[in-house]
C-alpha cells in the first residue's frame, strides 16, 4: 500500500478548507474535499488516508466528523476500510478524469428552436407599484376556506385513492363533472370519456402537435394571437399562416384558396389578445372549411366563462357534427393560476392516441387536486364562485374602460366586448409601444407590449392592460399615470 508521509498529510490538510459558517455539515464538506482529491488524482489508488484521530486533530474538528466522512466515501466506493490496517483509496479510479473533456452535448434541431423562442413579456424585472400584468387573479375573491376544507376531506382519510397512481386521462368524477358543466354552461357536447385532464393547456397543445403535425405542415393562426401556441407549433417545424382578426374574430374568408393547412387555432369566445367574438356566420364557415379540407380546429376557450353581459357564448365545439373541433379549457383564470389544471375535450377518434401519448410523457395530474376540484364543481361552489368573479371582474373592466375614456379619449382604441381579464389598447400612430412600456415603468406602472402577439407586420403599436390582479383604486391611478406618459 502507498502510505502518506507526514509532509504529505500536512499538504493534504493544507488544501482542505472547511467553512464553519456554511449550512452544510462539516462531515459533508470534508467528504466533498477528499472526494475531489481522489477524482483529480491528488490521492492515487492505494493511498492510505490519515487515521481519523490524526486528521481530526489537524483540521481541529471532532473525530466523529472524520469518521462520518470516511463512512460516506466507503459507502460510495471511493475508499476501502480494512480492520486494523486503515482506510485506502480504492483501485480502478486512476485516470477517470485525466483525459481532456469532450465538448458538451449539442442541441437537437428542436432544442435550437427552444432557445430561439422569445421569453414571455408578461414578466417585469422589478415589481412596479401598479402592475397591469394579465392572467393574474385577485386573491381575495377565491374561497380558500372552502378549498382547504375540500383538500382536508381527502387528507384526513386513508382512502386508497391517495395510495396509487391515478388515471392518465384524469380523475373520472372530475371528467364527469366537467362534461355536465360544459354541456350546461358552454354548449359543449361530449361524454366524460372525451374529457382528458392535462397540466395546463400548453401540454394539450404539445401532445396534439406531436400527434397530428409533421415538419412543414401548415397551421392557420390569428394575428394578433396566442404567442405561446405559435411557439409550440414552430418548435415542431410547422409553418404558420397568420390571418388578421377584426371585431368579428377569425376572418375565414381570408384563408388562402391553396391552403393545405391541417389545423386552425382559434379563440372564438373572446379573441386573444385583441378581444371580440367569432360571429356565427364565420363559425359555420370555419367548420365547413375543416370538413371539406380534412383539417381540425383547436378551440382555445381560455376565459369563456368570464363574460360580463348576458350568458357566456356557446362554444364552437357545440356546432361541430363531424368531430373536427378540439376544445381546450382551463381552471387557471377562474380558480387560481398555480393550480396548473386544464382539460381538453377530444373528438372520439382522437381520445385513444392522445391518452396513449400522454402516458409516455406524463403519468397524470395530481389526483388529490382533481378530487377537490370535482367536489368544488359538484357541490355548487364553482357556480357561486363564477358569479362572484363576473361581478368583481366586470366592475374592474368597466372601471378600466371608463378611466381610459376619461384620460385618453379618442387617442386610443380597444375592443368594448365585455369579457376577459385584460384589454388590448391600440396606441396613436407614431407612438412607439416600447417607449410607452419603458416610460410607464419609470412612472411605477407595469404595462406590456403587444408586438409579440402580432405575426403580421407592420404591427400597430399596442399594449396589454390586465385588471384582474388590481384593486379599483390601482386601476384608476394606473391609467392616470399611463395617460401622462402617452
Amino acid at each position: 500500500m502507498i502510505a502518506l508521509m507526514p509532509t504529505e498529510l500536512e499538504m493534504l490538510t493544507a488544501t482542505i478548507h472547511l467553512n464553519r459558517q456554511d449550512r452544510a455539515p462539516l462531515y459533508q464538506q470534508l467528504y466533498f474535499e477528499i472526494r475531489a482529491r481522489i477524482l483529480q488524482g491528488g490521492l492515487p489508488p492505494g493511498a492510505a488516508l490519515p487515521p481519523t484521530r490524526q486528521l481530526a486533530q489537524a483540521l481541529e474538528v471532532a473525530r466523529v466528523t472524520v469518521t462520518e466522512a470516511y463512512a460516506q466515501l466507503a459507502a460510495e466506493g471511493f475508499v476501502l476500510s480494512r480492520q486494523g490496517a486503515g482506510t485506502f483509496v480504492a483501485a480502478g479510479l486512476a485516470g477517470v478524469r485525466a483525459e481532456a473533456a469532450a465538448p458538451p452535448p449539442t442541441l437537437s434541431t428542436w432544442g435550437e428552436r427552444v432557445l430561439a423562442v422569445r421569453p414571455s413579456t408578461n414578466q417585469a424585472t422589478t415589481r412596479p407599484d401598479i402592475d397591469f400584468g394579465f392572467g393574474r387573479s385577485f386573491p381575495h375573491i377565491f374561497p380558500y376556506d372552502i378549498w382547504r376544507r375540500l383538500l382536508d376531506r381527502y387528507l384526513s382519510t386513508d382512502d386508497v385513492m391517495l395510495s396509487r397512481y391515478g388515471s392518465v386521462a384524469g380523475f373520472y368524477p372530475l371528467r364527469q363533472a366537467l362534461a355536465d358543466y360544459l354541456g350546461q354552461w358552454r354548449g359543449v357536447r361530449c361524454t366524460p370519456e372525451q374529457v382528458v385532464i392535462v397540466n395546463g393547456a400548453q401540454q394539450a397543445l404539445d401532445i396534439l402537435t406531436r400527434l397530428y403535425l409533421s415538419p412543414g405542415d401548415e397551421v392557420l393562426v390569428e394575428s394578433p394571437g396566442y404567442a405561446q401556441a405559435f411557439a409550440v407549433f414552430r418548435l415542431f417545424g410547422a409553418n404558420l399562416t397568420p390571418l388578421p382578426v377584426d371585431d368579428h374574430g377569425f376572418p375565414v374568408k381570408l384563408i388562402p384558396p391553396g391552403s393545405r393547412a391541417r389545423l386552425a387555432f382559434v379563440t372564438p369566445s373572446n379573441q386573444f389578445p385583441r378581444g371580440g367574438a367569432l360571429s356565427l356566420p364565420r363559425r359555420l364557415r370555419l367548420l365547413a372549411w375543416a370538413r371539406a379540407r380534412g383539417a381540425f380546429i383547436v378551440e382555445d376557450d381560455y376565459d369563456g366563462e368570464l363574460r360580463y353581459a348576458g350568458r357566456p357564448l356557446t362554444a364552437l365545439q357545440g356546432l361541430d357534427d363531424d368531430g373536427r373541433v378540439v376544445y381546450l379549457g382551463t381552471f387557471s383564470k377562474v380558480l387560481f393560476p398555480a393550480l396548473r389544471l386544464s382539460y381538453v375535450v377530444l373528438p372520439p377518434g382522437m381520445v385513444t392516441p392522445f391518452v396513449q401519448a400522454k402516458a409516455l410523457v406524463d403519468r397524470g395530474a395530481p389526483t388529490l387536486t382533481q378530487a377537490a376540484v370535482a367536489d368544488f364543481i359538484t357541490e355548487g361552489h364553482f357556480a357561486r364562485h363564477l358569479r362572484h368573479l363576473r361581478q368583481a371582474y366586470g366592475q374592474r373592466r368597466q372601471l378600466l374602460v371608463a378611466a381610459l375614456d376619461a384620460h385618453l379619449g379618442d387617442k386610443v382604441s380597444f375592443s368594448h366586448t365585455p369579457a376577459g381579464l385584460h384589454v388590448m389598447v391600440y396606441l396613436p400612430n407614431g407612438v412607439a409601444e416600447t417607449a410607452v412600456v419603458a416610460r410607464a415603468a419609470i412612472a411605477g406602472v407595469g404595462v406590456y407590449p403587444g408586438a409579440p402577439y402580432h405575426l403580421l407586420t407592420p404591427a400597430p403599436p399596442s399594449i396589454l392592460l390586465g385588471f384582474s390582479g388590481l384593486t379599483e383604486a390601482e386601476i384608476v391611478e394606473g391609467v392616470r399615470r399611463l395617460a401622462a406618459v402617452i
